[in-house]
Parts: C-alpha cells; sequence; structure tokens
C-alpha cells in the first residue's frame, strides 16, 4: 500500500505549498501542472516541487514562462497571467528555471504499487489547453487507448473531480476558483483506491502582502488578484 499526493496549480504561492506539506505525510508525490505565475515567489516553489514531487508535468503556465509562448489560458485571467509573469515569474527565475520549466514532460505514463498513472495537467486530447469537466471526463473514460490505465490524472482548472472512480483532478493547491479560499490536494490510498481531497489553511495574508510588494505600480490589477485568494 501507497500513500500517494496528487496536487496541481501551485502558482508561485510558496506559503500555501510549505503549508501542505507541513501537513501530510506520503509515499509518492504526482504534480500536474502550473509551478508559476501570479503568485510571488516563482523560484523557491520550484525548487521544492522538484525536490518533493516524484512526477511532475508541464503546465501551460510553465510552458509560458519556459518558451515564452503565449499561455492560452481563460480570457478572465489572461491579462493577470501575462503581467505576473512579465513583472514576475521571469524576472525572478534564472535561466536554468526557465530550461527546466521548458523541458517538462507533458504526459508521463508511469506505475505505482501495481497500478498503472496517465498524467497531463489539461486533458489527453489536448495536454496544455483543454479543460476536463464532466462531458470530456465521460468521453477519456470512455476511450478505448485509455483503458488500461487505473487512473488518468489532470489539473488545470482548479475545481477538483474524481469520476467514475478512475479520472482525477485534485484542484488547486495554490489559487482554487471554486469559492472557497482554502486550496487542495488529494491522497490516493492505492490499496483501497479511496481517493480523500482535503482542504487547509494558510498565511493568505503574508502572500498577498508579499504579491503586492512585486507589483507596485499595478495597484488596480493587484486588487483583482487579491480577490482569488480571500
Amino acid at each position: 500500500m501507497m500513500n500517494v499526493l496528487v496536487f496541481s496549480d501551485i502558482h508561485g504561492n510558496l506559503e500555501a505549498l510549505n503549508a501542505m506539506l507541513s501537513e501530510v505525510k506520503f509515499d509518492k508525490a504526482v504534480f500536474l501542472g502550473d509551478i508559476v505565475d501570479y503568485g510571488p515567489d516563482p523560484g523557491e516553489t520550484l525548487d521544492i516541487v522538484f525536490k518533493e514531487a516524484d512526477y511532475i508535468v508541464q503546465g501551460n503556465h510553465d510552458y509560458a514562462a519556459g518558451t515564452g509562448e503565449d499561455c492560452n489560458c481563460a480570457p478572465a485571467m489572461h491579462d493577470l497571467s501575462v503581467l505576473t509573469r512579465n513583472e514576475i515569474t521571469t524576472k525572478m527565475l534564472g535561466k536554468n528555471d526557465l530550461r527546466k520549466l521548458a523541458e517538462l514532460n507533458r504526459k508521463i505514463e508511469f506505475e505505482i504499487d501495481g497500478k498503472k498513472f496517465f498524467t497531463v495537467h489539461a486533458s489527453p486530447n489536448d495536454p496544455l489547453f483543454g479543460y476536463m469537466f464532466s462531458t470530456e471526463a465521460e468521453m477519456a473514460w470512455k476511450k478505448q487507448e485509455l483503458k488500461r490505465y487505473d487512473y488518468i490524472m489532470v489539473g488545470h482548472t482548479h475545481f477538483p473531480m474524481f469520476y467514475r472512480s478512475r479520472i482525477i483532478n485534485p484542484g488547486s493547491c495554490g489559487q482554487p476558483r471554486d469559492g472557497n479560499w482554502k486550496p487542495m490536494y488529494a491522497m490516493l490510498d492505492t490499496d483501497s483506491g479511496e481517493l480523500t481531497f482535503k482542504r487547509f489553511s494558510y498565511d493568505n495574508e503574508k502572500m498577498l502582502s508579499k504579491l503586492e510588494s512585486r507589483l507596485p505600480e499595478y495597484q488596480n490589477e493587484f486588487k483583482r488578484l487579491r480577490e482569488l485568494y480571500i
């Protein structure tokens, strides 16, 4: 039996990441993409994710920061994504960090405790930019070439999902968007197949204070960002 930590979309939120790791015990860890953008601490967040996670897939924001390409995120968030990437992420990361982000795999297949996993950030059909909600989850669940996997894991939407006991989205451990400010992660028991979603608290005001200090000339944009964390 192994306890597998599944987390995603930390987005430079170091306080949330440290709070999560301080309370969770795990045998293996899977990170489903988006280490950077929006939050104030991309460098330390990247270092910790690379240290703690056994498997890491590339998110659309990791791809954008590492390559200079567009992240193609939701229109309502796009300008904030570009702003924080330009003013925080790429300014605070060195060339080696950006290279790490650019070279992350878009999908990873692996086995833990006899269970087969297929992992991408967004969806099997579109690993960087797709959005897997119920309709596409049903399509993936039925897809013949994916039937050999015990679990399909995705992130990207910032909404939790456990679809037909096979498709897992742990929600966001750095920037939830489901109406609850507390971030979340998931724990999978490979023996029983039980998946547990867990919310946790962290010092969001400390994180927001740092974020505001990184964007001194963009108070209106900071106010919009703040609403995502309170």
